[in-house]
């Protein structure tokens, strides 16, 4: 039921197959309890017969955008003609309320919002709503004090709900928007792991906590061996598969808690809550299964670590040196290996 979905068409037919046997069901109750109207039999029975054909479409994924369609404008008729009957027949006649007739009518806008969007659904809303407020004043001389009221109630309601929805939806889209850009401010565009400035952010983190709670933690700085030859001989389309596919290799291989970003180039960074000991275990571990590993188009590679340790007074600064020159010990002493740099 609280399945991921890739598209926002998977997710309306997962709705629609869960909401119309309810409304079908709804329908259904209509129609025996309300029995005594042709009209209100004549239109059900058309609303039963097609939502039971728009639940077989979303079931077997067949013309579903049609039937969408299809569905607007017979629900527009509907929330339309029952309008008219009820004042017609009812309010114009006998007095009294609308009924449960309002009780749809949320449901109904919300359902022009979902299927056109927010500025045609906007549109259509407001046409739709027009039509009801010309029923309104056309019979709003023949009507009691009582069943004026209840139209004015209705179409006030109308009014609002289309407004609300217009906002919200527009609302809802500015967040997801706002979210969006906050979230690729943080994310490396070709590994999809935490960047730069994503790691710098969580480096004033650390090093705050560290300094008031005394809370250690380590940093392992590491790269490709030779990626410059990757580059060189594969090209640079290779090279960016090599590092995406190391950077889920890594991420599949670090326990939760462990932060693991791209530096920049071939270089990539993991602060971790570990102690020294802890820190080199786990990038040895990581150098193994990098070594073991046989990168597509680009076959075995290696990667050189270099790790260090917060102790009191560091910063960010002061903590990369050190990893860097680990890093570079690595290196220059014959690569695929891991080197700790301890603070002096």
């Amino acid at each position: 039921m609280f399945a991921n979905f890739e598209t926002i068409d998977e997710l309306k037919r997962s709705m629609y197959m869960r909401l119309l046997p309810i409304i079908l069901v709804a329908l259904i109750a209509n129609c025996l309890l309300n029995n005594e109207s042709w009209f209100d039999t004549a239109i059900n029975t058309t609303l039963i017969i097609w939502f039971s054909i728009s639940w077989f479409l979303a079931y077997t994924n067949r013309g579903v955008h049609l039937g969408e369609y299809i569905t607007v404008i017979l629900v527009s008729f509907y929330h339309v003609l029952t309008l008219v009957e009820v004042v017609h027949n009812d309010l114009a006649k006998g007095g009294g309320s609308l009924g449960d007739f309002i009780v749809w009518m949320p449901l109904i806008i919300m359902f022009f919002f979902l299927i056109l969007g927010t500025k045609k659904g906007f549109y259509y809303s407001v046409f739709i709503f027009l039509l009801t407020l010309a029923i309104g004043l056309i019979y709003s001389l023949k009507l009691p004090d009582e069943s004026i009221d209840s139209l004015t109630q209705f179409l006030a309601a109308n009014a609002v709900y289309i407004l609300v929805l217009f906002y919200a939806q527009n609302m809802f889209r500015a967040f997801s928007e706002r979210d969006y850009y906050k979230k690729h401010a943080f994310i490396d565009s070709l590994t999809h792991v935490a960047n730069r400035h994503q790691v710098d952010t969580w480096f004033e983190e650390k090093l705050k906590t560290a300094e008031e709670n005394r809370q250690p933690f380590s940093i392992i700085f590491f790269d490709i061996d030779y990626f410059k030859k990757v580059n060189d001989k594969y090209g640079h389309k290779i090279g960016d598969c090599v590092l995406k596919e190391l950077a889920e290799i890594v991420t599949a291989n670090l326990p939760d808690g462990d932060l693991f970003g791209r530096w920049g180039g071939e270089e990539f960074i993991v602060i971790t809550n570990s102690n020294s000991g802890q820190a080199i275990e786990k990038a040895e571990h990581i150098r193994k299964i990098v070594a073991n590993h046989c990168f597509k188009e680009a076959g075995s590679l290696t990667a050189s670590f270099g790790i260090t340790y917060y102790q009191s007074g560091d910063n960010s600064d002061s903590l990369l040196n050190r990893a860097d020159e680990a890093l570079y010990a690595s290196k220059n002493s014959g690569r695929n290996k891991v080197s700790v740099k301890i603070p002096s």
